[in-house]
């Protein structure tokens, strides 16, 4: 799934907050201070979800990253690989940023085959969702200027 989007900040206050936003996961996951440039030349962490009885554990790699212009995060679980990033460009003096996803699945089993169908079922839903979080990410930034 890939989209793109006006956005009404610079790339690179988009940019700074995703790295704000990753920098906050890697302390609250690991108790370890990082900054912006730790992240540019790629930076890996492990990260524990639970939801109800389920536990997830995830391996996060950020990076290599390029300040104002593309942003990119991998996560793997012990059953999907998921590539996602932000590339920001300016065309006629107006800013954009393009969001990818890709999900691939290490095994196939019916589990993953139906999650392979429901996404595409759902793909004009979750491209929306895409859009509107971009969207909400943007109002945020602008509201909350330092």
């Amino acid at each position: 799934m890939k989209v793109k989007v006006e956005i009404d900040v610079t790339p690179k206050e988009y940019f700074d907050h995703l790295c704000d936003v990753m920098i906050k996961d890697i302390k609250k996951n690991t108790n370890k201070d990082v900054d912006t440039k730790m992240l540019v030349d790629g930076y890996s962490y492990k990260k524990t979800i639970s939801k109800k009885k389920l536990t997830a554990n995830i391996l996060m790699t950020i990076g290599p990253l390029i300040p104002d212009k593309y942003f990119l995060v991998n996560y793997e679980t012990k059953d999907t690989k998921c590539l996602y990033y932000y590339d920001f460009s300016i065309e006629d003096d107006k800013n954009y940023v393009t969001y990818c996803e890709e999900t691939n699945y290490k095994e196939e089993n019916v589990g993953t085959y139906v999650g392979n169908l429901r996404k595409k079922f759902r793909a004009k839903a979750i491209e929306q969702n895409a859009i509107r979080n971009i969207e909400l990410t943007n109002i945020y930034i602008k509201n909350n200027k330092k």
